[in-house]
């Protein structure tokens, strides 16, 4: 006997939220990443992100690997969604596609690592079960930093969490964890340099946000350059050093040749 969990709501954000009460009800992490997360994590903000022009066009998840099937059945027995077999171009990424046939809407599931230009593993340090409804916001920060040709949308996202938050050095994630997310850097040259160049691409970008008054640029930016600093003054590892002599001579990020739509949802 499946559950009645109700009728797919029209609106994303409460459709995001109804799914992932559905899944918690069932004991399964079910954590919100990209535009919807980010204005979960800062709604006093939500209307300056629309003015900046950020639109929602998908929902995306992350969860655990572990819980694959229960999810499969919640999606397509009880939330009235199309599961959509894994085919090729799906198999190497542990990630569902489901499809809201009625609002011509796309869901992602994704499992474990969110892997893109570079890899963000939430299974490792159970990263999941750190907060709610959504991945930690050290995590969305680095959702975004992750990619290479970073673009305005992704940098807007990071506009609204440096106003909503500050970053924190003492490993909690009240507010951006800028301990932890230095700890992963220190590790990986390849990821390191695709951060730290796209935080200087965001220290750039901001001024040019008209819709900023001065102290919002000056608030954002400051956030920004603490972080920036945290990640350089960070011990690195052996294997970064290693891999930081050859530099930029040796490509440091997985080419990804197609996000099947998902990218636009962040």
């Amino acid at each position: 006997m499946t559950e009645n969990y109700g009728p797919i709501l029209d609106d994303f954000m409460d459709e995001a939220l109804r799914i992932e009460k559905a899944a918690a009800g069932l004991g399964i992490p079910l954590r919100v990443m990209g535009c919807l997360a980010f204005r979960i994590k800062s709604p006093e903000f939500t209307d300056l992100h629309i003015k900046m022009g950020r639109e929602v066009t998908d929902i995306d998840y992350v969860s655990y690997y572990k819980h694959r099937q229960k999810l499969i059945n919640l999606f397509r027995d009880d939330l009235g969604y199309y599961w959509v077999p894994p085919s090729f171009a799906r198999a190497s990424t542990l990630r569902d596609l489901f499809i809201d046939k009625e609002h011509d809407r796309k869901i992602d599931v994704f499992y474990d690592h969110l892997e893109f230009c570079h890899n963000i593993d939430f299974k490792k340090e159970k990263r999941l079960d750190v907060d709610a409804p959504t991945i930690p916001l050290a995590e969305l920060f680095l959702e975004k930093t992750q990619i290479v040709e970073i673009n305005a949308k992704d940098l807007k996202d990071l506009i609204i969490t440096f106003l909503a938050h500050d970053v924190t050095d003492d490993g909690s994630d009240t507010d951006v964890n800028g301990k932890h997310i230095a700890k992963i850097l220190s590790d990986d040259w390849g990821f390191y340099h695709t951060v730290t160049e796209n935080i200087k691409k965001f220290i750039d970008f901001v001024p040019t946000v008209s819709i900023l008054n001065s102290d919002q640029k000056e608030l954002v930016i400051n956030r920004a350059k603490k972080l920036f600093q945290m990640i350089e003054d960070a011990p690195k590892s052996r294997g970064w050093k290693r891999r930081a002599k050859v530099g930029t001579k040796q490509r440091w990020y997985k080419i990804v040749h197609s996000m099947e739509g998902t990218r636009d949802a962040r």
